[in-house]
């Protein structure tokens, strides 16, 4: 008879060489014969998990851990599972407990505090991540990371000087490179513009490296005033992230048109939904960089309002809520049409209860995910307690904002400046058509004049929020401390400027495909 050694060596093998036959079968034969080994249930969770079954790899964890409850690993493999299947109360108790743990082990410490990251627990997780170090103090990653707990705590001078660790130990490390240009303004007598230029000549880099340092090179040229040098290393880096990216844009523009057809006047002045009963969402839609984290940080400064961040949670729901409805997966334009027959109040409460336990702690919170501004229509039906705001920008200015931001995965259109003027125009005719069916339902902030009359422009906005004004908010810098995962979450420390206004007057020339789009913003 097989043993249970020879068997599990079979099963990772399969998994190595990609062959879920083989592996399937030494799962079987492992729990026919070997029930009572955790390892044979940590053995079944893999295999779940690769074969994309979530729930399935958390059953069979818990299995393995009535077998051996103590083992921190199993624990640990528990806590993600927990999260991949959105039980996030059970997510936090449990992560509250392993951190209450004596740990020792830098590996166990370090994916403990990407778990609880997740779990937008970053104080904890930076401590997690300096224990880490503590042990690997020549970990070039974790210095890396424990750099980025930092940032989204406000703590940016302890950041870069981890980020400068991080260099130190690992120089191709260009994640830390590109992060540490953006944790600070540079200035004449202090930035890493010779550092990066050497970088870029080498020739063992990735396009996505080279990107990366083109990004970083071309911030750092923009602080110290060289305006044609920064851009030329922005159109590089921006040039060659599009030619690695696989998206057609027309196929998004259809969808915004398909939108305003479906969800017409008509449409609204038909629908029956009372929706959800529930005041605690306010949503701020806009395109990304346009100046939203500023109002969501002068509304956080109300002790009953919570930060949520950017929650993908009303866009998962709705797909999901759809897709369950049609009994089948929908592409883009049938999911449009599948989301004007669901139960509205349904799709609300399932918002809702998603975002818990991480919101209900509070009266409200903020949900600041800027592509919401597709779903507006049906915020408002699902949830119509809730407070919808727009933060608008001068459209040049807005894309140049865009354009310079180097995204992790999201706003494909945003690397080509013809691409991004077309999206641009189709936001703006979507924000118009829910404007226009929906009056009086969203309240409109210009970023120009929340700079240039923070107090009028704020107290506007609590009010429409139902949130009584407080003077705190023209201070939210040193009010609120909330932790930040945005592209701002370095420039929401500050005081308010105007620096950002009318910026793209330093690129006329290498913005006329902007200009040319958008003649009333010039």
């Amino acid at each position: 008879m097989t043993d249970a050694a020879q068997l599990l060596n079979s099963f990772y093998h399969a998994v190595a060489q990609k062959n879920p036959a083989a592996a399937s079968s030494s799962v079987q034969q492992l729990l026919t014969g070997f029930p009572q080994l955790a390892d044979s249930w940590l053995a079944a969770s893999v295999l779940a998990e690769n074969s994309a079954q979530p729930a399935k790899a958390l059953q069979a964890i818990e299995r393995a851990l009535t077998i051996s409850p103590a083992s921190a690993a199993l624990q640990l493999r528990r806590l993600h599972f927990l999260q991949r299947c959105g039980q996030t109360a059970a997510a936090l108790t449990l992560a509250q407990s392993l951190c209450q743990a004596p740990l020792s082990d830098a590996d166990f410490l370090s994916e403990l505090a990407l778990q609880c990251s997740q779990l937008q627990q970053f104080e904890q997780a930076a401590t997690l991540y300096q224990q880490a170090l503590a042990l690997q103090p020549d970990n070039a990653s974790l210095y890396y990371n424990y750099a980025t707990m930092l940032r989204f705590c406000g703590q940016l001078d302890q950041a870069e000087q981890m980020l400068d660790q991080a260099i130190a130990l690992q120089p191709r490390d260009t994640d830390a490179w590109h992060l540490r240009s953006n944790l600070r303004k540079q200035r004449p007598d202090n930035h890493h513009c010779e550092g990066l230029i050497a970088m870029l000549q080498r020739d063992d880099l990735s396009p996505k490296q080279q990107v990366q340092l083109h990004y970083a090179l071309a911030k750092e040229l923009e602080d110290l005033q060289q305006y044609p040098k920064s851009f030329a290393q922005l159109k590089a880096g921006a040039s060659l992230r599009r030619q690695h990216i696989n998206y057609n844009l027309p196929d998004d523009l259809a969808v915004m048109q398909l939108i305003q057809q479906q969800f017409n006047a008509d449409f609204f002045r038909q629908a029956r939904s009372q929706g959800y009963s529930n005041n605690e969402a306010v949503f701020i839609v806009s395109m990304p960089r346009a100046g939203s984290t500023l109002a969501e940080r002068m509304l956080g400064c109300d002790a009953k309002v919570q930060l949520a961040g950017e929650l993908n949670n009303f866009a998962s729901q709705l797909s999901r809520l759809a897709q369950q409805s049609a009994g089948r997966k929908l592409d883009k334009a049938a999911l449009v049409q599948q989301t004007s027959q669901l139960d509205f109040a349904a799709l609300g409460r399932a918002y809702i209860d998603s975002t818990r336990p991480l919101t209900g702690a509070y009266s409200h919170f903020v949900d600041k995910l800027p592509l919401n501004f597709l779903y507006v229509g049906l915020i408002h039906l699902a949830l119509p307690q809730a407070k919808i705001i727009h933060v608008q920008r001068n459209p040049i200015d807005h894309c140049y904002a865009i354009y310079k931001h180097l995204f992790a995965d999201a706003y494909p259109f945003s690397y080509q400046l013809d691409e991004l003027a077309q999206y641009y125009q189709a936001y703006q005719a979507l924000m118009a058509h829910w404007q226009q069916v929906l009056p009086g339902v969203i309240h409109s902030v210009q970023y120009e004049d929340l700079i240039s009359q923070p107090e009028l422009q704020s107290k506007a906005l609590f009010e429409h929020c139902g949130l009584s004004w407080t003077e705190r908010c023209l201070q939210f810098h040193q009010h609120n401390r909330q932790a930040s995962t945005t592209g701002s979450a370095s420039q929401i420390r500050q005081p308010l400027y105007n620096s950002s206004v009318a910026r793209w007057r330093y690129y006329q020339t290498e913005l006329a495909p902007l200009t040319r789009a958008f003649p009333d913003a010039v």
